[in-house]
């Protein structure tokens, strides 16, 4: 029996990890995340790589899944505004936000509406379900953070890592691990159900799901944990990662 309490971003990308688990997680944002597990309130999740990073003394990474794209992501995009000028950024993005200033040098003022800020501002940079429903519903954009990354980094661009605090237990952990391995395997075989429960879920198409999935990627291998070292080192974070396992 798993004892642990578990922290999945509340985004689609996350669907294919857990939909055939048969684990309860705690849904939460990008910003929840992090304090979930700084609070003792879950012991193993999946938060954005900048906060792991910034919490380094306290949690180990578990480099067997990640949340990353290598290419165009669909889910972050720089999307068209109205008459406004500037540039804006909706709260709960810290890894494409970033990308987007270091990459690009332009200032983006954090906002909570992504639709109200299309009318106030030239650009924002929405992540998550709503620029998926952006994107099912035609939005125009400017750039997709992913691609962006891709043709100026050429390696991933990785959004989530999966960490465990300090005082993790190994039995349980592995029990995750297991699980969320025979939900990648069950989605791989045939991911129509998982494409037709987020695409109901979301309110957008099952096509735009299937591209999406096509584009989110989660194993981990050595051009991966290459990707989130270019990444902090681009971001100007200090790597003090610790990884469980072999991978450094």
């Amino acid at each position: 029996m798993v004892m642990m309490n578990i922290v999945r971003l509340k985004y689609a990308h996350s669907d294919p990890l857990f939909y055939y688990s048969g684990l309860n997680p705690i849904w939460a944002s990008n910003n929840e995340s992090i304090r979930l597990l700084l609070e003792g309130k879950a012991s193993i999740g999946f938060v954005p790589l900048t906060y792991a990073a910034h919490n380094c003394d306290v949690l180990y990474v578990v480099p067997r899944f990640a949340i990353y794209s290598d290419g165009p992501v669909i889910s972050a995009r720089l999307f068209r505004g109205g008459l406004g000028s500037g540039y804006a950024a909706v709260s709960d993005t810290s890894v494409n936000a970033m990308a987007v200033r270091r990459l690009l040098g332009i200032d983006l003022k954090v906002i909570d509406d992504p639709y109200r800020a299309l009318r106030d501002f030239g650009a924002v940079l929405v992540i998550g379900d709503d620029a998926l429903r952006m994107v099912d519903a035609g939005y125009p954009y400017i750039l997709d953070v992913g691609e962006l990354w891709r043709e100026r980094v050429g390696l991933p661009l990785v959004y989530a890592v999966m960490a465990v605090t300090r005082n993790y237990n190994e039995e349980e952990l592995n029990v995750v691990i297991n699980t969320i391995e025979k939900s990648l395997d069950l989605f791989e075989e045939d991911p129509e159900p998982v494409i037709q429960y987020t695409a109901g879920r979301l309110g957008v198409s099952r096509e735009l799901i299937r591209q999406y999935f096509r584009a989110i990627r989660y194993r981990v291998d050595d051009r991966v944990i290459s990707g989130i070292n270019e990444e902090l080192r681009t971001f100007g974070i200090n790597n003090c990662l610790r990884f469980l396992g072999n991978k450094t």
